[in-house]
């Protein structure tokens, strides 16, 4: 019996390899790159981190196979894999991973902005502020998320909402929040001396030093879907990007479509995808914004897989939503959780040289805690 185990968690282990190396997704061989003119590094004043919350590779291949060509960003130049465990486990949670992105320093699951030895870490929204720089922290669910409180709050357990939120709006450094569901914090934030937006494309209008930006969803609704009546996501970030980039100085903005992780965790492929276009759309809108700029980096990655997506090799546009006695066809969700899948990251604006910042000794894999210091390094021009 523990042999059978051990043989099932090795042909699990491979098939994970195999999808998060294989044909598809992030690396495409044969496709078009998009043209790009890259800023030296000491022109970069704007640092974007885009946040695909579940978004594995094999998402980014159903993504491209619906939509019948490649998205957007699978179209840039620069790309290579992420390793996403947590210091606790080799699956992470979001806490872990949004922390391991935000502060460079892996913990254990659960804990946001914490390491395992109970320390307060530094994000790099306090490294951004403290050069000068304005600073965003965007999602698209309610604001206690773990993503955007790995870049803003400080609490040994993510569920702690109430500690993470004081921490948030009083010592996190985040010149502009925007979130949905705000009614439950609604007081801390205006206390704090945010001033309160509830129409999110009046965010670029002001000239408030701190923003809470906020907006209703639909119930039932896809969250920031382009073609649905809630507020689209491409529409709220270049919001924001008009707000930061007042400051001459420049600015770091994180902005997390958080709903693709609510698709494979609902095993729901309609869901997923409608979120993982509506992320693709933000991401086409973001880095037209910056090349029109010439001063900006732009970083797109996800924070784990989930859902164990698997797609058949013989999956088309055509055939991958066919229906069969047993369900579809040529994909199927392996779990409802996260996996330890490697999942993709590009990057625009500047050329990143993947090897210097690697922490596993290859330019075609790194650690999500390598992500925080490619920010950092573009930060401060150390």
């Amino acid at each position: 019996m523990k042999q059978m185990k051990t043989l099932k968690k090795l042909f699990a282990t491979l098939m994970a390899m195999t999808f998060a190396f294989g044909a598809s997704s992030c690396l495409l061989e044969n496709e078009p790159k998009m043209e790009e003119t890259f800023v030296a590094k000491e022109d970069v004043k704007n640092v974007i981190l885009l946040i695909g919350d579940g978004m594995g590779p094999n998402q980014i291949r159903a993504g491209a196979l619906y939509k019948g060509e490649p998205l957007f960003m699978q179209t840039l130049q620069q790309k290579t894999y992420v390793e996403t465990c947590s210091a606790s486990d080799e699956v992470t949670d979001s806490a872990a991973a949004a922390t391991a992105l935000a502060t460079g320093v892996r913990t254990n699951n659960g804990r946001v902005g914490i390491d395992p030895s109970g320390n307060l870490l530094e994000t790099i929204v306090d490294i951004a502020k403290a050069n000068g720089k304005r600073t965003g922290v965007i999602t698209t669910e309610g604001l206690n998320g773990a993503t955007p409180m790995g870049f803003s709050g400080h609490a040994t357990n993510r569920n702690y909402s109430d500690e993470l939120l004081e921490t948030a709006s009083t010592t996190s450094n985040v010149d502009l929040f925007a979130s949905y569901h705000f009614t439950s914090y609604y007081d801390l934030f205006p206390n704090a001396g945010y001033e309160v937006i509830e129409d999110v494309d009046l965010i670029s209008e002001s000239t408030a030093d701190k923003v809470f930006g906020t907006y209703e969803i639909l119930a039932n609704a896809p969250s920031m879907s382009a073609d649905s009546e809630a507020v689209a996501f491409d529409r709220l970030v270049m919001e924001a990007l008009d707000y930061l980039s007042k400051d001459e100085d420049g600015f770091f903005l994180m902005a997390e479509g958080a709903h693709i992780d609510h698709g494979g965790h609902n095993n729901d492929i309609m869901y997923m995808l409608t979120e993982l276009l509506a992320f693709d759309d933000m991401v086409r809108a973001v880095v037209h914004w910056a090349k029109e700029r010439q001063d900006t980096l732009v970083l797109v990655t996800a924070d784990h897989e989930t859902g164990g997506l698997e797609i058949d090799a013989k999956a088309t546009t055509e055939n991958l939503l066919e229906v069969g006695e047993d369900g579809y066809e040529y994909f199927e969700w392996t779990t409802s959780g996260h996996t330890d899948t490697n999942v993709c990251f590009y990057a625009y604006g500047s050329k990143v040289n993947f090897m210097k910042y690697s922490s596993l000794n290859t330019a075609k894999r790194i650690k999500n805690t390598d992500i925080n210091k490619i920010m950092k390094d573009f930060i401060i021009k150390a």
